[in-house]
């Protein structure tokens, strides 16, 4: 197969020439300035009034601008670009509805833990409080989903609050951060303004009680009979990759990943057991007979059903590793309680290890249930019915994509199946949407992806639900030459809520849901884009080969059966019991 590249306009082609030597030093060189310093090479953005002194200045430092076609999307990509490089993405939007656009995609960053600096403009400052146009509080909407927020009523503010911005989005737990900056002040002069001090990067801290309470943990996982270590989010954002594989290695202890911990060890790997969610991945079932957990960077919440005992044997005992200290015990008692990042505490087991433990019976009943569950999905998977069934859509993806491919996944019913049967082999190139679950992100995500990895293969895999929020996206791809393949798995509904509703009420009585055929790739083709239709089984791989081949953004739309996933079903069981 031949792999798509691109190479992107560089960040002096947005409209001028760069100017070597700004003659004024105002609000918005300094913003950008502080910005070039931290490292920034594009801001993903929508113009707008409040902000068009920020794009005069992107010329002067040549940083480029991703210009979105919706707000919301240019946050996702500032989102997704910090899940793929690990370094914190920058949006810039303009204020009022601009900043109520990006609120939700600030809010799907700050569940997952995800360092974004959102930049809004705003009205004049000498017009506050007096009904200016588009004038809001915008610090009090967007304060509860940031972790720092500020206003900035002073161009020579400007390099400290960019400085304390990228400090705080990657201290600790990682999250999003706010700066609201009125136009008067991007627009003003400031004179000499030095540069504040650039943040040092993501910190890996020690822990009070280290050796001591390494060596508990380590006794616990010893003496276990049936360990498994659970991997999260925490343990990308700490690059503890090559620890990660050390010490499962050493220890042979079965390993699950989850979130952004997904491919920091191949599911290939035979100590790797995949999804560490029981709704999506048979083995994760097993987690009720573990008589030791150690969670790594990952919080006991929803999908590790609160810690309770619907997953969790109440008499395991629990080994909890979270940067985030708060966290430490939430849901669940705790038996040994590490506040440090993940690739501190790696490390240090590492070292006090020494030679490999013994292999375990249990890692053996682990693969033969692995094996199992894969058998009983090539029944679907080898499908030949029509239309086509969703396992067997994502077999020859599974088959057609590359090691090093960035897989983006959507939400709704048939993304659970994409779930459950697209493996995740390399870190970085699994992402998903998060706690938040925002229907429709994924396209974003794709595209900061490309921008980040520009040879390598990325897939956005949506349903034709999803698509509805962000396909128009797809042009923005084509504008700055990022040349991403869309699959669309279309049941022409909103498809996890037609199942819910018609289990729940009945078959007649679904409403809203329903979608209809639609030729989406016909959309993309109006653009500019290669698009693909496709309605039987042997169509899907040919048609996937053309759009990698294409070279320019592309879509193929998968027209497939309406089969409730696992976690439909769940969904719906749980409903039915709060009707009872």
């Amino acid at each position: 197969m031949k792999l798509p590249s691109a190479v992107g306009r560089p960040a002096s082609a947005e409209g001028s020439s760069e100017r070597e030597s700004p003659s004024i030093m105002n609000g918005a060189r300094l913003l950008v300035r502080g910005l070039k310093q931290e490292g920034v090479e594009q801001i993903f953005s929508l113009s707008g009034d409040h902000i068009n002194p920020i794009y005069d200045a992107c010329l002067d430092f040549r940083v480029r601008i991703i210009d979105t076609r919706h707000e919301a999307a240019a946050a996702f990509m500032a989102d997704a670009w910090a899940r793929v490089t690990g370094r914190p993405g920058v949006f810039v939007v303009t204020g009022g509805p601009g900043h109520t656009n990006a609120l939700t995609g600030i809010a799907t960053a700050f569940l997952q833990g995800c360092p974004v600096v959102a930049i809004s403009g705003a009205p004049e400052t000498f017009l506050k409080n007096q009904g200016a146009f588009q004038e809001l509080d915008q610090l009090s909407l967007v304060r509860p989903i940031t972790k720092w927020a500020a206003v900035v009523n002073d161009p020579r503010q400007i390099p400290e609050h960019v400085a304390t911005a990228f400090r705080e989005a990657v201290s600790g737990r990682p999250g999003p951060v706010h700066l609201t900056i009125p136009i008067d002040v991007l627009s003003r002069d400031a004179g000499e303004v030095p540069l504040a001090s650039p943040h040092a990067g993501i910190p890996h801290p020690s822990f009070e009680g280290g050796p001591d309470l390494i060596q508990k943990a380590l006794a616990l996982l010893r003496q276990a009979e049936r360990p498994i270590l659970i991997a999260g989010s925490g343990a990308w954002w700490a690059q503890a990759g090559s620890e990660l594989e050390q010490f499962v290695e050493m220890t042979r202890i079965p390993l699950f990943t989850i979130g952004l911990a997904r491919g920091l060890i191949s599911d290939d790997h035979p100590l790797c057991f995949g999804y560490a969610d029981p709704l999506l991945n048979e083995v994760a079932k097993e987690f009720v007979h573990a008589d030791v957990i150690c969670i790594l960077g990952k919080r006991v919440d929803y999908r590790l059903a609160f810690g309770g005992p619907g997953l969790f044997d109440p008499r395991a005992r629990i080994i909890q590793v979270d940067i985030h200290a708060a966290e430490i015990g939430r849901n669940r008692q705790v038996d040994v309680k590490i506040a440090t990042d993940a690739r501190t505490f790696l490390a240090a087991c590492v070292v006090q290890v020494g030679e490999p433990w013994p292999e375990r019976p249990w890692l053996g009943h682990l693969s033969r249930v692995a094996q199992s569950w894969r058998t009983a999905l090539e029944a679907g998977e080898t499908s030949a019915e029509i239309p086509i069934h969703p396992l067997r859509l994502c077999r020859e993806l599974r088959e057609v994509l590359p090691p090093e491919a960035t897989v983006a996944i959507d939400a709704g019913d048939f993304l659970q199946w994409a779930r459950i049967a697209l493996p995740s082999r390399r870190p970085g190139r699994w992402l998903r949407l998060g706690p938040l679950g925002t229907l429709g992100a994924a396209i974003p995500f794709g595209i900061a992806a490309k921008l980040a990895r520009p040879r390598e293969p990325v897939v956005v895999v949506t349903g034709d639900g999803g698509f509805g929020y962000h396909g128009l996206e797809l042009h923005t791809a084509l504008r700055h030459d990022l040349p991403i393949v869309v699959v669309i798995g279309n049941d022409g509904a909103m498809g996890m809520e037609r199942q819910i509703q018609k289990a729940l009420y009945g078959p007649d009585r679904v409403v809203g849901c329903e979608l209809g055929l639609v030729h989406y790739e016909k959309m993309v083709e109006a653009l500019g884009g290669h698009g693909e239709f496709v309605e039987a089984p042997d169509e899907i791989r040919p048609a996937l080969l053309r759009a990698f081949d294409a070279g320019r953004p592309a879509c193929v739309n998968v027209m497939i059966r309406d089969v409730p996933s696992p976690l439909a079903e769940v969904s719906i069981a749980n409903k039915r019991a709060l009707m009872r």
